[in-house]
């Protein structure tokens, strides 16, 4: 669709989709194909129990999945080179601090 006025361009606004919501992860399970990207947001939960003197012990932790996103490999590669440039942003603003 062509916008009314040439001269303004396309507009581009960011919106929170009603079932946005802010989690912590600790993981990823990544997957580049030639046919999608893959990018699995995951965190790890142990399992407490209770043994019969009392003490707290985990036998058994879950990776739990909370975002499975697909994506084009051309939209995979983008979205990777843009966290590196964050990334290399980053250990420059370390190395500042030393």
């Amino acid at each position: 669709m062509a916008a009314k006025n040439p001269e303004q361009g396309l507009k581009f606004e960011i919106v929170t989709d009603p079932e946005f919501r802010t989690v912590h992860i600790d993981g990823a399970i990544v997957t580049l194909n030639p046919n999608f990207g893959q990018l699995a947001l995951t965190y790890d939960q142990p399992e407490f129990k209770i043994n019969q003197n009392g003490d707290i012990y985990t036998d058994k932790v879950q990776k739990r999945v909370i975002l499975d996103a697909r994506l084009s490999p051309e939209a995979f590669k983008a979205l990777a080179c843009t966290m590196m440039e964050h990334v290399q942003q980053y250990d420059e603003w370390l190395k500042q601090q030393k």
